[in-house]
């Protein structure tokens, strides 16, 4: 029986099953909040739940505030190999949705020397080009401003001799437009390698059950 439960635990947290061939992990949890403001310790078994086909915890032991006859409910970690592999894919899946979707908004982030497209705003929509500096400027006055990314897009790739306050002198585009970067969306967005991420996806599902 993976979970042992017994007659002083009818009508606890899931007792109702014992969770046989499905026990993946214990888990004892050393800071259980019994009450507001009670903290104890706790067991907890790491479950493979059929019906949503995801692994769920099951409170099993609190070992605070028992009577003096109370024992803990022994828990077997029992999960067939069955068990495990579904519960190793879902593992997989769930890194590597997490791995996509930070992928997928770090593609789309625009930084210097990418190619961003003006989408909105009152100037310079339409504009294509070459992103050449991005600052940190205000925007807004008074207690509503804020900072925000400022852009300077090239639309031409012809450049200028520009003395520095410094006394140096740079060489810089001449034709640029200044633009918020909230209203302006990547055009180079780069290829995800999905495959790699699988890899990583994978690696860490690994290590995260062997834990």
């Amino acid at each position: 029986m993976a979970i042992a439960w017994t007659e002083q635990h009818k009508g606890f947290y899931d007792s109702q099953s014992n969770w046989e061939g499905a026990v993946l992990k214990v888990v004892h949890d050393q800071s259980y909040r019994i009450m507001s403001d009670v903290w104890g310790s706790a067991d907890w078994a790491i479950v493979w739940d059929e019906a949503t086909s995801s692994p769920k915890h099951v409170l099993v032991n609190v070992y605070d505030m028992n009577g003096p006859d109370w024992k803990p409910v022994q828990i077997t970690v029992d999960a067939t190999d069955e068990i495990r592999e579904k519960y190793k894919q879902w593992k997989i899946n769930l890194e590597f949705k997490d791995l996509l979707e930070k992928a997928e908004t770090a593609a789309q982030q625009i930084e210097k020397g990418c190619i961003a497209e003006v989408v909105r705003g009152k100037s310079g929509k339409g504009t294509v080009g070459k992103v050449v500096v991005q600052m940190v400027a205000t925007y807004g006055m008074g207690y509503r401003s804020s900072s925000e990314y400022k852009l300077a897009i090239a639309t031409s790739d012809v450049k200028v001799k520009k003395a520095l306050r410094n006394g140096k002198v740079a060489e810089v585009y001449q034709d640029v437009v200044w633009v918020w970067a909230r209203n302006c969306q990547r055009v180079d967005v780069p290829q995800i390698d999905r495959q790699a991420l699988l890899q990583t996806a994978q690696e860490r599902a690994v290590r995260s059950i062997a834990a």
